[in-house]
């Protein structure tokens, strides 16, 4: 199985989103999410890269399937999602893209936009303390 999931230091998780994922390993990055989700322990995940994989068309149908599947648990064992981008201009398109995707109610848990690593550690301890990562 791929390594596409970084748990090591939980409850961050890392994860870095992949220019492109391939079809024949689409699954094993579900698979690595619903490992996360199978501890059934509160945790933060924070992620960077690009902002969706490009010719990757299974790997999104079973991103939205899973992210359907799995509101509910999503709902109680994720505290938060932190995006970092160091880029001033892509963090703050993020950002208005997350405030709508927020707004809609189709997150499923708080979703920030920051700058650095540091800033999300600093996020996901407030998010994961209860509070709401400002």
């Amino acid at each position: 199985m791929l390594n596409v999931i970084d748990s090591s230091h939980w409850p961050l998780v890392y994860y870095v989103i992949p220019e492109r994922v391939e079809d024949d390993v689409a699954g094993e990055h579900i698979a690595a999410l619903n490992e996360i989700l199978t501890r059934q322990q509160p945790f933060v995940l924070i992620f960077c890269g690009v902002e969706q994989p490009k010719d990757s068309k299974e790997f999104m149908r079973l991103m939205r399937a899973w992210s359907v599947d799995t509101r509910a648990q999503q709902q109680r064992w994720c505290k938060g999602a932190v995006r970092v981008e160091p880029d001033e201009a892509k963090r703050r398109s993020l950002w208005r893209k997350a405030l709508r995707y927020v707004q809609s109610r189709a997150a499923p848990y708080p979703y920030k936009v920051v700058a650095s690593n540091e800033e999300a550690g600093q996020v996901a301890q407030a998010l994961l303390a209860g509070g709401d990562g400002q």
